[in-house]
């Protein structure tokens, strides 16, 4: 069905509707090719917007695609654009991307992903229905665990940070934290990943510097992997890039983006416009902005490597009208979050959202309140990856313990997602008639069988009685996850790497140092 003139409030002939913002409910998946390439539907438990209002916002990030354009500050990279389709303004370095392009884009990009562990044990499957954890990348900071103060990180906070996420249970995979400032600032990317690749058989995401180190990375991760061929077909990393908003693309943005797609490494799409500055003030013109400048890399990785993996990646921070700050813990960025998250789902590839962030110093009840909305938020809209576990100060800063409550706090949260079984053996009707009126049901063989199944048992939150609490120490919530984290990096051990391989990566890293970092002279 089409609309006639009168019926499109742009109150012209529209053949497609892509972006014109009219739908009738019941008639879009005819007049809306989109659709043809979208992915499964998931039905969430949340959703802060209605379906015409994320097609609405769509339709508007289509227009700004098509009307406004994007600055691609590549050359060959617009030179393929062009070849596709696109306008391009090359003084200007501006390309105008048709609907068409996007929805031929879309359809190219992967729709199911395994993120690859070093272990198969912890691979990570993405596919629709399935929430996974991840902790946050580009921290700088720790909190330091013995005198609480906030310092610059070491190589020793990134081997500690990773081994700790390698020995938690809802911490599915790694986010590239901290960054070592004991190592040459140009080299930092590949000294977090080469001490990472060491410490964990989880998957990792990481955010790159630069083209030519994420070259160098490659062959770290290859080094682990056995060859380029194996990372190719598993890959143990994945990256993360951003746009500089509003619709940027960096000459060395966009490198990484097409070195991921030559060498089959996942990229994220980190678009993150600052709600008030780089951004429109209103929640729905900033979702309408960032879905466009992920849209436009989703063209650009396309148009350069069709096929290359993709992960949709929403952040939206506010800005604080007070101070001028960016505020990573407003609950503007977790509704924003589970809205976007609605948005990513009309195109049927990996969404990465952020969750338990906070804009706190330190693990207080602001932290505890904030990062709780913002994790919880989209995934009950259905994100496939809930990421941020571990940061404070607006993902500046890392601690051991937040990482511990985060372990938590994400446990909490996907019991929360797997909901309510009702089946006959949950309903209990037998149980309820064996054990009868006045009986008991702790004796019953029924709770021993479906207790741990039914009930989130965690291991730092305190359940015990006052008398019970005051002697064992009557510890908070940070010094017991303190002691836990102190007891998990003695006793659990990530598996090892051959004495071979960690001479190869010793050696890659001391390659790059010599090309990358030039000499005074």
């Amino acid at each position: 069905m089409e609309a006639s003139q009168s019926e499109c409030p742009r109150g012209e002939s529209c053949n497609t509707h892509l972006y014109c913002g009219w739908f009738q409910t019941k008639n879009r998946r005819d007049i809306d090719p989109l659709q043809q390439s979208r992915g499964p539907i998931v039905m969430p438990m949340l959703h802060v917007l209605s379906e015409d209002e994320v097609y609405r916002i769509r339709s508007a990030s289509l227009d700004i695609l098509n009307n406004v354009g994007t600055a691609f500050h590549h050359e060959s990279v617009l030179r393929e654009l062009e070849e596709a389709g696109a306008l391009v303004h090359y003084p200007k370095r501006m390309a105008k991307i048709p609907p068409s392009l996007v929805q031929e884009s879309v359809k190219k990009a992967p729709k199911l992903l395994t993120l690859a562990g070093r272990s198969r044990e912890n691979d990570v499957r993405i596919e629709p229905g399935k929430t996974y954890t991840r902790s946050a990348s580009g921290a700088i900071y720790v909190i330091d665990s013995q005198t609480g103060k906030r310092r610059d990180a070491t190589t020793a906070d990134v081997e500690n940070f990773t081994k700790l996420q390698d020995a938690l249970q809802n911490i599915s995979f790694c986010g590239g934290s901290p960054y070592p400032s004991d190592a040459h600032p140009a080299l930092r990317d590949i000294y977090q990943m080469r001490t990472m690749l060491e410490n964990t058989t989880k998957h990792i995401r990481f955010q790159p510097f630069f083209g030519r180190n994420l070259d160098f990375i490659v062959k770290l991760a290859s080094t682990v992997a056995g060859s380029e061929e194996e990372l190719r077909k598993r890959p143990i990393i994945s990256c993360i890039t951003a746009p500089s908003s509003p619709l940027r693309y960096s000459t060395e943005q966009i490198e990484v983006m097409i070195r991921c797609g030559r060498h089959g490494l996942p990229v994220m799409l980190g678009s993150t416009p600052t709600v008030g500055a780089s951004g429109p003030v209103t929640l729905a013109g900033s979702l309408a902005l960032q879905n466009a400048e992920i849209l436009a890399g989703v063209v650009l990785c396309q148009v350069m490597n069709p096929g290359a993996p993709l992960s949709y990646g929403p952040r939206m921070p506010t800005m604080d009208m007070r101070t001028g700050l960016s505020s990573w813990g407003a609950i503007e960025f977790g509704l924003a979050a589970a809205a976007s998250v609605q948005i990513g789902q009309l195109y049927g590839i990996e969404i990465d959202a952020y969750g338990p962030t906070s804009d706190a110093k330190v693990l207080d009840e602001q932290a505890a309140i904030e990062r709780t909305f913002n994790a919880v938020l989209p995934a009950l809209a259905g994100a496939h990856i809930i990421n941020g576990a571990g940061v404070l100060e607006s993902i500046l800063t890392v601690s051991l313990e937040q990482l511990v409550i985060d372990n938590e706090l994400l446990g909490m949260m996907l019991r929360t997602l797997r909901g309510i079984e009702v089946s006959q053996a949950t309903l209990a009707d037998d149980v309820i008639r064996r054990v009868g009126a006045g009986g008991n049901y702790l004796a019953d063989r029924h709770t021993m069988e479906h207790f741990r199944a039914e009930h989130f048992i965690p291991e730092v939150f305190d359940r015990k009685t006052r008398m019970m609490w005051e002697r064992a120490g009557s510890k908070d919530v940070v010094s017991a996850s303190r002691e836990m984290a102190q007891r998990l990096l003695r006793e659990r051990q990530p598996v090892p790497l051959d004495k071979d391989v960690l001479r190869e990566m010793d050696f890659i890293a001391e390659n790059a140092k010599k090309e990358l970092v030039r000499s005074p002279n």
